[in-house]
């Protein structure tokens, strides 16, 4: 599995940053690259105080070898 990551920032004060991780499951990184858009569109939409900076997608692989 992928696992999408969001970098978020304040609307209103967007040196104020951090990372997001919706609970949402990719099965590829190809996937994840395709879908991010449409996935931090549908966050935008929950938070609209938010904007997105980016994304960024990380293999379940690589988060249980570190």
């Amino acid at each position: 599995m992928v696992t999408l990551i969001l970098l978020v920032c304040l609307a209103t004060s967007p040196e104020t940053c951090h990372e997001e991780t919706p609970p949402v499951e990719v099965a590829s990184s190809f996937s994840c690259i395709v879908e991010g858009q449409f996935i931090a569109a549908e966050w935008l939409e929950e938070h609209p105080k938010w904007t997105v900076r980016g994304w960024r997608c990380r293999s379940s692989a690589r988060e249980k070898s570190t």
